[in-house]
């Protein structure tokens, strides 16, 4: 089975009022209790990364909702913009977004993967996104233009 490596958009970066756990990833970086996307550009796509952290529209997230796939968290975000955004998008209305914690787990080395937890939504020990087939058909009925796909196969 196929395993698909997204790198979403990167549309802006962890806020100041973004929250750290004291727990920490594998590689050392902070986990993070509550996060505040501060955008500083957006060009429209659905799924936006600021490493460690992935959020989705609500819309997006309401279709993963609907589906049958596991291996994932949503929490809210406190979404902000920055001056920069302010001057370029003076117009745009963002929409809601949500923040999407995926649970499962994976090991990614040169396009191919290795003890995969079977979860439809995964994070790599680079704190990549990788999701299941199955997943990246109803992540890509949405817009995403600007996130990079790869195909993993099995190690």
């Amino acid at each position: 089975m196929k395993l698909i490596l997204l790198e979403p958009e990167v549309a802006g970066e962890i806020g100041e009022k973004t929250i750290f756990s004291t727990n920490t990833y594998t590689n050392g970086m902070k986990e993070i209790s509550y996060l505040n996307y501060e955008f500083q550009g957006w060009l429209g796509d659905e799924l936006l990364e600021s490493t460690p952290c992935f959020i989705v529209t609500e819309n997006l997230a309401n279709s993963i909702q609907s589906s049958e796939l596991n291996g994932y968290l949503f929490n809210e975000v406190e979404v902000t913009v920055s001056d920069l955004f302010k001057e370029l998008y003076p117009n745009e209305i963002l929409p809601n977004f949500k923040r999407l914690i995926p649970i499962g787990k994976v090991f990614v080395e040169n396009h191919k993967y290795s003890g995969w937890s079977q979860e439809d939504f995964c994070l790599s020990q680079n704190l990549e996104l990788v999701v299941s087939t199955n997943a990246f058909e109803v992540t890509n009925n949405h817009k995403l233009n600007y996130c990079d796909v790869f195909e993993l196969n099995k190690d």
